[in-house]
């Protein structure tokens, strides 16, 4: 399934600004530009979405969250060689 934005933020439970936020910050990845230029994220963005807003309603911060999602992709990377 694909999602506009406003979808993404609707679907996680979250509003747009706190999504555009995560954006800004590098969390998530900036999405792929369709048509009218409307942004498109997939369901890997929202499991993502998910789990950054599980870690913030933990207390983690911003840097500490971009660390473990770093570490993830390593993670991911390093088993696919």
């Amino acid at each position: 399934m694909v999602y506009s934005i406003s979808d993404l933020a609707i679907e996680a439970g979250i509003s747009y600004h706190t999504l555009y936020f995560y954006i800004r910050e590098g969390l998530i990845r900036e999405s792929v530009l369709v048509g009218n230029r409307q942004r498109i994220f997939d369901e890997s963005d929202l499991d993502r979405l998910k789990h950054i807003i599980r870690l913030r309603k933990e207390g983690k911060s911003i840097e500490y969250i971009r660390g473990i999602l770093e570490e993830e992709e390593v993670d991911v990377y390093t088993k696919h060689l």
